[in-house]
């Protein structure tokens, strides 16, 4: 006999007890939910409440203070809080940016041993957008011949960065693959799963990050910094900041990829915005390297 499914009404939330759930979350995240989203926050603390049999607010944010324990249970909440929204090749439009920005970059170092090309994937969630790049990056060694790549993705969700770096896909999946791109990139697993080739993954590391701590992490350089659909998740000053922080990651020349719509009038006097009505980049002043 199937079991039935009922489904629980969260807890009323009262304003203050919403507010207070606000700032630790922007506080700790940079997320910042606004009101109209409360009912999401009461149905993600739900769902983990019942897992641990709570029925309490108070109780369950007291049990997110301190220790490993809780840093178990922040991470368990923080992954129901993020929304896992991507799918592979999102904008393609941007991923014609990425490959026109790449073959001019290759072309001006005629020397293969010193060609590479570096990415960061801010905001990566389950990894379609880092084996987007990675794929883009080795079809494109058919045109300009080998250079090194490497793709790094970074995100704030343990189980959904599990899940990135074992790259397995249901069919349903991978729509915006070719059939040629799925024979070339993916190995049958049955059953309708798929799998990214070894060779791929090896190009990729995927690695949690908070990008409310971005200006404390490592000074490493990229090329390309692709970040989509991530900055909507918090308010106008931090998106600054945000920008601000990713642009100290940038080597000279390269390229800060937006999605259309994501950020208004932010300026940054290290970089300039390029000419594309279809994409949001900016490229970092230097050697005057642009997309096209």
């Amino acid at each position: 006999m199937q079991e039935a499914v009922v489904m629980h009404a969260a807890p009323e939330m009262a304003a203050a007890e919403f507010a207070r759930w606000q700032k630790l979350i922007e506080v700790r995240t940079g997320i910042h939910l606004p009101t109209h989203r409360k009912t999401f926050l009461q149905q993600a603390l739900l769902t983990r409440m019942r897992e641990l049999q709570q029925t309490d607010y108070n109780k369950y944010f007291v049990s997110l203070r301190d220790g490993a324990q809780a840093a178990i249970e922040w991470a368990c909440l923080v992954d129901l809080l993020t929304v896992h929204e991507t799918r592979f090749f999102r904008h393609p439009e941007s991923y014609d940016l990425v490959r026109s920005f790449c073959r001019n970059l290759l072309q001006r170092e005629p020397d293969s041993r010193q060609r590479s090309v570096q990415v960061w994937s801010v905001g990566c969630s389950t990894g379609e957008e880092v084996y987007s790049l990675a794929m883009l990056l080795q079809e494109l060694q058919q045109e300009t011949g080998p250079f090194y790549f490497g793709v790094t993705g970074t995100d704030i969700s343990y189980p959904a960065l599990a899940s990135a770096r074992e790259g397995i896909y249901h069919l349903r999946r991978l729509v915006g693959i070719s059939e040629e791109q799925r024979a070339t990139h993916f190995q049958a697993l049955g059953d309708d799963y798929f799998q990214v080739v070894s060779p791929l993954r090896q190009r990729t590391c995927f690695v949690q990050g908070n990008v409310n701590d971005i200006r404390l992490a490592k000074q490493q350089m990229f090329d390309i910094i692709y970040c989509q659909n991530l900055l909507i998740y918090f308010q106008n000053d931090k998106r600054r900041e945000l920008l601000n922080g990713l642009c100290e990651h940038l080597r000279p020349g390269g390229i800060l990829v937006l999605a259309p719509g994501e950020v208004l009038r932010w300026q940054h006097p290290e970089m300039m915005r390029i000419d594309n009505k279809q994409c949001l980049a900016y490229s970092h002043r230097g050697d005057g390297r642009v997309a096209e």
